[in-house]
């Protein structure tokens, strides 16, 4: 988009040079001209890209029965169902369809945390059967102390992101230089701040001279600030990413950074800001540290294809009255959900919890439980 591209020329010229995490703020987040700001809908087979609650309502409907689980354990009072990220409303229509003639529906409240218009008036849309459950708010600052699960799903993929590189023993940031009229390009220095040297002194690996990754402290300042409003319940996160000695394996020496155009994908991430989406993988491991330091006790880590199939998939389909003949549209939307070559494997599952007795054991859980990679 040529008003924004202009904009970062303008930045550029008045720093000198930008990091790569206000170059994709920027891009993203933008309040005219961002990828997530304009008036074009980027979810599902018409967008840009696809998420799991597009492929079928039974990702929504899992997801529900283990919300339900943990409602039980919470004491069955009332209890928020909070979601930032929400897109399209596809996933909270879904889990609230399946809960709607269940017990738990009388004590929930739905919330949505969502800045953008635009986004909003679609979820709007999508849940006004259930106007009477949904509360919307821009930001987590204005989320009462509340009990309850908040759950994101491909929300912490779009944080923001500082780019570094290995020079000399020690990291460099990637900062962002030029203009778009002669191509946008990086360039190197001192970090913008001691907190992404501190990071780099508490991994003990080595690097290679060029070894590119990124850092999301987007992530920390996040569940710092949700710490401060959970009085007591789970945080549900799934999202594609690795652990960090998977994050920072020595064959991965180009980071994750990838861009997202037309259901196709590039790694062209600073051409066309505002005209494609950007994101980088997660990093389970800081989410697990970092969740931690603020009070969260981590109940389990694992991919997608398990948690979901540890959820009663036969019979919450049947509930759903899905008959799935062979080679049907739908039978290959549920491959997409389970298959590594979708979303099973490359999507994980991290569950935190707050003031929850110890040793709880969630059914999402039970197929298998990688929690201690984590700490590798």
């Amino acid at each position: 988009m040529k008003e924004l591209s202009i904009e970062i020329d303008n930045l550029i010229k008045e720093r000198h040079k930008i990091t790569f995490r206000d170059f994709m703020q920027i891009a993203l987040y933008h309040p005219k001209y961002g990828y997530y700001s304009r008036h074009v809908f980027p979810f599902g087979g018409r967008g840009d890209f696809v998420t799991s609650p597009h492929t079928h309502a039974l990702f929504g409907a899992l997801l529900a029965r283990q919300i339900m689980q943990m409602w039980e354990i919470a004491g069955r009072a009332d209890f928020k169902l909070v979601e930032m990220g929400a897109g399209s409303g596809f996933l909270a229509r879904d889990i609230l369809t399946y809960l709607s003639d269940k017990e738990i529906f009388d004590y929930i409240t739905y919330v949505i945390i969502e800045p953008l218009e635009n986004l909003k008036n679609f979820q709007r849309k999508c849940l006004n059967n259930f106007r009477d459950k949904v509360v919307f708010i821009p930001d987590i600052a204005e989320l009462p102390p509340f009990s309850g699960c908040f759950l994101s799903n491909e929300l912490l993929d779009a944080f923001p992101v500082h780019l570094m590189e290995y020079q000399n023993n020690r990291f460099l940031e990637v900062y962002v230089c030029g203009n778009h009229l002669e191509g946008f390009r990086y360039c190197l220095d001192s970090p913008s701040s001691s907190e992404l040297t501190e990071y780099f002194a508490d991994i003990r690996l080595d690097f290679e001279d060029g070894y590119r990754t990124e850092v999301n402290l987007e992530i920390r300042k996040w569940i710092d600030k949700l710490s401060s409003v959970m009085n007591k319940g789970f945080i549900l996160t799934i999202d594609y990413g690795h652990t960090a000695r998977e994050y920072f394996h020595p064959a991965r020496n180009r980071g994750t950074l990838l861009a997202y155009r037309g259901q196709t994908v590039n790694e062209n991430v600073m051409c066309c800001p505002g005209d494609q989406d950007i994101t980088a993988h997660v990093n389970f491991t800081d989410l697990h540290k970092w969740g931690q330091q603020v009070g969260f006790c981590t109940l389990g880590y694992t991919s997608q294809w398990a948690f979901l199939a540890g959820l009663d998939v036969e019979s919450t389909l049947k509930e759903l009255g899905d008959d799935l003949e062979p080679f049907s549209e739908k039978r290959a939307a549920l491959k997409m959900l389970f298959l590594p070559q979708g979303m099973g494997e490359s999507h994980k599952v991290l569950i935190q919890s707050k003031n929850i007795p110890a040793g709880v054991t969630l059914k999402g859980l039970s197929m298998r439980n990688i929690v201690k990679r984590l700490d590798q």
